[in-house]
């Protein structure tokens, strides 16, 4: 049996597990995501996070989509990641920890996590329109650790889900905007903040909440429309705080802040690992 904890940040939800000794391979860690990761006959999670160690920072964090890819960055995963770390001794309040993307620095104050996504370069911003609902939507599209493709869309949500899910995944797909495809990002501005609903690639579907899908909003909402480097964004799980420090022309830095919640822990038996069965 397997140890776990189950965390998650404004409903984005995953399953944390150790690998520090390296018992479990690349291949098994994608086998353990694509089978844990189902709701309703296993633990079920948007994804899974791999503590491992790391022989300059505090520890590696490694992420395994639901599908059993291997994701860069989850602005969210890292928050939880970081209270979870914090809670077992492994790194204290402040840490810097490894991930694809780069390092990432954190600071735990439970139930609050925050970090520091580095520096956000938007110098080969890609920007367009698309035709859809009867109207043309704008888009802008980038990296934040992963690729994000944002559309400003009032209005996104009197719109029929299966509608939104079906545009996401024409655009999610590779070589639509991105060779490796992108998560897309349904954003609109009110006053004081920005609704946002975000397709994550390797969930393959909406998910709650998406890190760093809030920072590409706040950004985009800022390149297009000048609104303040620092907003709340409203996700259907909950709020991210999001603030970004301009630090070149095209370079910016971006903090994101949150609850990050540890649910459960507990041992993974060998029947949530099992493959599912149907009618004969």
């Amino acid at each position: 049996m397997i140890s776990f904890a189950k965390a998650h940040g404004n409903g984005n939800d995953f399953i944390i597990i150790e690998n520090k000794e390296g018992t479990y391979s690349d291949d098994r860690l994608s086998d353990l995501a694509k089978k844990i990761c189902r709701r309703k006959t296993s633990l079920g999670a948007d994804g899974v996070l791999v503590l491992e160690g790391s022989k300059t920072f505090d520890f590696y964090m490694r992420l395994f989509n639901a599908d059993g890819s291997e994701g860069e960055m989850c602005g969210n995963g890292a928050r939880c990641i970081a209270r979870y770390a914090f809670e077992k001794g492994h790194a204290k309040s402040d840490m810097t920890f490894e991930t694809k993307a780069g390092p990432i620095r954190a600071s735990v104050n439970p139930p609050w996590a925050t970090i520091d996504m580095g520096e956000i370069d938007v110098s080969n911003l890609k920007e367009g329109k698309i035709n859809a609902f009867g109207k043309e939507i704008p888009y802008v599209a980038f990296y934040v650790g992963v690729p994000h493709c944002v559309l400003f869309f009032p209005g996104f949500r009197d719109i029929p889900r299966d509608s939104l899910l079906s545009l996401a995944r024409h655009i999610r797909r590779k070589g639509a905007i991105f060779d490796e495809g992108a998560n897309v990002n349904f954003a609109e501005r009110n006053k004081d903040c920005i609704g946002a609903m975000t397709y994550e690639r390797g969930v393959e579907d909406f998910t709650l909440s998406c890190g760093t899908g809030s920072i590409a909003c706040c950004l985009a909402s800022h390149l297009l429309f000048g609104s303040p480097l620092a907003m709340k964004v409203k996700n259907p799980g909950g709020v991210n705080k999001v603030a970004l420090r301009l630090t070149s022309e095209k370079v910016f830095e971006a903090s994101l802040s949150g609850k990050a919640l540890i649910v459960a822990e507990g041992l993974i038996t060998e029947e949530a690992l099992s493959e599912e069965e149907g009618f004969e």
